[in-house]
């Protein structure tokens, strides 16, 4: 099993808060990608890869960033103790994007294994395991060999339109994806973070995915969610459901996800 970390995004909600900040405390995280924020005492991506690093499963991480930031990425993989493969959608500012479904198929890399997809402006609260999500995983494949399984976590009423939505039938079974929907489109109050396990034999429906949105707008591809909406009507795709996640968009995001974290590291 491979992880893919989604890092090629050039957050500029939160640069936008940033510069806009009148205080002058987060001056000096202007121009930092969101996975190498600060989060607690290390960057918000050293979480990922400490957890990867205690999963046997997976076997190799890897980390799929800008050419603008691509040294930033560089110099903090050498900080690390377990050796990640760094690699690069080619673009170098916001406008030049392929969208993070395309940066999923360059995190696969023709490699056909079970992939976890994670992005790396997301982090999620302390009832998180990575192994039992593991093992639910593989229990599933177990039963049906394409199944996947993604993340759910509740969202409030007026958020519901900020987010991707699932509606989850009984046997855990998602039906449908929603994004960023009104509330009155759908009863779930069930948001789909971007965490998900593609087996082996359902990676493949990526390539599909990419082949046939190639001449439609950006957009089309641009959240990794568009990709699960079709995903679902051609595989078993399950939920596992976690209590919270952080998604740290803007400052008051990044501030709560940080001040969190200082006291789970103290």
């Amino acid at each position: 099993m491979r992880a893919v970390i989604l890092a090629a995004g050039y957050g500029t909600r939160l640069e936008q808060d940033l510069r806009s900040d009148t205080s002058g405390q987060y001056t000096h995280l202007i121009g930092i990608p969101k996975p190498l924020l600060p989060i607690g005492q290390s960057p918000l991506i050293t979480h990922w890869v400490r957890d990867f690093e205690q999963t046997p499963e997976i076997t190799s991480v890897i980390i799929v960033v800008n050419d603008f930031h691509k040294k930033r990425y560089e110099n903090w993989a050498e900080t690390l103790q377990r050796k990640v493969v760094i690699v690069s959608d080619g673009s170098m500012n916001n406008d030049e994007r392929t969208g993070a479904v395309a940066c999923m198929m360059v995190g696969v890399q023709q490699c056909k294994e079970d992939t976890i997809f994670v992005a790396g402006d997301t982090l999620f609260q302390k009832d998180f395991s990575l192994n039992s999500v593991i093992l639910k995983f593989q229990a599933l494949c177990k039963q049906e060999k394409e199944a996947c399984l993604i993340l759910s976590a509740p969202v409030l009423e007026e958020n519901v339109s900020k987010h991707g939505i699932i509606e989850v039938a009984e046997s855990g079974r998602v039906t449908r994806f929603l994004e960023k929907p009104l509330p009155v489109v759908t009863s779930s109050r069930l948001q789909c973070p971007c965490f998900y396990i593609i087996s082996s034999e359902s990676l493949h429906y990526l390539q599909i995915f990419l082949e046939q949105t190639k001449d439609k707008p950006l957009s089309s591809r641009d959240a990794t969610g568009t990709f699960i909406a079709e995903l679902i009507n051609q595989v078993p795709v399950y939920a596992h459901h976690t209590e919270g996640r952080y998604d740290v968009g803007s400052l008051q995001s990044y501030e709560q996800c940080h001040h969190d974290f200082m006291e789970v590291d103290q």
